[in-house]
C-alpha cells in the first residue's frame, strides 16, 4: 500500500520508513520510593561490549509493548516483574530515539526476587544509585534515560508509581 505524499503536482508516492520498537526496563528496588536501579553490562556485540544499557529487547509484531518487557525480562533475566510508570522524554517525544528505525519505551519495573543473575545478553548486572550509575559508561542512547531517571527519583515518593 502506498502513502501519498500530498504537494506539488508529480509528487512521488513515499514508503514510510518502519520503526522497529525496543522495549526497556530500569528495575527499581521500590516502585514507590526507588534508591537505587539495576545497570546491565552488555556481553555483546563487540562494539558495544561492556557498555552499560538497560535490560529489555524487541517488540514482536501484534505484541503489546508491557508484554513485550515482560517478556524479554523473562528470558534475559529470569525475573517476573511488576511494571510501574513509563519514564518518557522531557521534549514533545514519546519514545527515545536509539538510532535511524529503533525507538525504545521504558518503563519503571520491580521484582520480588531477591538475586538477580545475567543472562548470556550481559557480562554483569549490578545495582546503582544515581550518583554510581552517572560513572558507568552507557551507551549513548541509553544516558538521556539515565538523567530522566534521576530527576524522577529525585523528585520523591508517588512519582514512580502509576495513581
Amino acid at each position: 500500500m502506498e502513502n501519498y505524499q500530498g504537494g506539488a503536482k508529480g509528487a512521488q508516492a513515499t514508503q514510510p520508513k518502519a520503526t522497529q520498537l525496543v522495549v526497556g526496563a530500569v528495575l527499581v528496588d521500590d516502585l514507590r520510593q526507588p534508591m537505587r536501579f539495576l545497570a546491565a553490562q552488555r556481553a555483546y556485540p563487540a562494539q558495544l561490549r561492556g557498555q552499560w544499557e538497560f535490560p529489555g529487547g524487541k517488540v514482536e509484531p501484534g505484541e503489546v509493548p508491557q508484554a513485550a518487557l515482560a517478556r524479554e525480562l523473562r528470558e534475559e533475566l529470569d525475573i517476573v516483574v511488576k511494571i510501574g510508570v513509563e519514564v518518557t522524554p522531557d521534549k514533545s517525544l514519546s519514545t527515545w530515539p536509539l538510532k535511524p528505525g529503533l525507538e525504545m519505551r521504558v518503563w519503571l519495573v520491580s521484582t520480588d526476587r531477591p538475586e538477580i543473575r545475567p543472562g548470556t545478553s550481559h557480562m554483569q548486572v549490578k545495582w546503582v544509585t544515581p550518583v554510581q550509575a552517572l560513572d558507568l559508561n552507557w551507551l549513548a542512547p541509553d544516558l538521556p534515560i539515565v538523567r530522566q531517571i534521576i530527576k524522577l527519583m529525585a523528585a520523591g515518593q508517588g512519582k514512580c508509581v502509576q495513581s
